[in-house]
């Protein structure tokens, strides 16, 4: 799949794992979106969400205060579906990318897969479309 670059796309990352952070962060750079904001936690997630414009939030499953599928029905009335909430994950079940599209997220990524597929989901749920991770 040939992937636009993201140009004037604004982001904010939501993961515990500081290190996936700054690799996220280093990946959507060179794709030409700008980071709004980082996040460690649900709480801050949405304190920043409330606070900073965003086209889209990729946001990790599974956060140390809350799940990422409660932060994204958050997230939701907070932006009233301005933005894309994307869940990146380690591992999602059926029943899980499910109560994550229901609450709210546009697209469901898996960690372990190519960096392509955080692009794809980025680029597809911005234009309006649902993206669910083929693995």
């Amino acid at each position: 799949m040939e992937l636009t670059r993201l140009p004037g796309s604004k982001c904010v990352l939501v993961d515990d794992n500081a290190h996936l952070l700054d690799a996220l962060a280093d990946l959507l750079g060179s794709e030409g979106m700008e980071l709004v904001g980082r996040a460690r936690t649900g709480v801050e997630a949405l304190q920043i969400l409330d606070e900073l414009p965003t086209t889209a939030v990729v946001l990790d499953l599974r956060l140390p205060d809350m799940d990422g599928i409660e932060v994204a029905r958050r997230a939701a009335e907070i932006l009233r579906r301005k933005t894309v909430v994307i869940l990146y994950t380690s591992w999602a079940d059926g029943q899980q990318v499910q109560d994550g599209l229901d609450a709210g997220a546009r697209g469901v990524v898996l960690k372990d897969g190519p960096a392509e597929n955080l692009l794809a989901a980025i680029a597809e749920t911005a234009a309006g479309g649902i993206y669910v991770d083929p693995g």
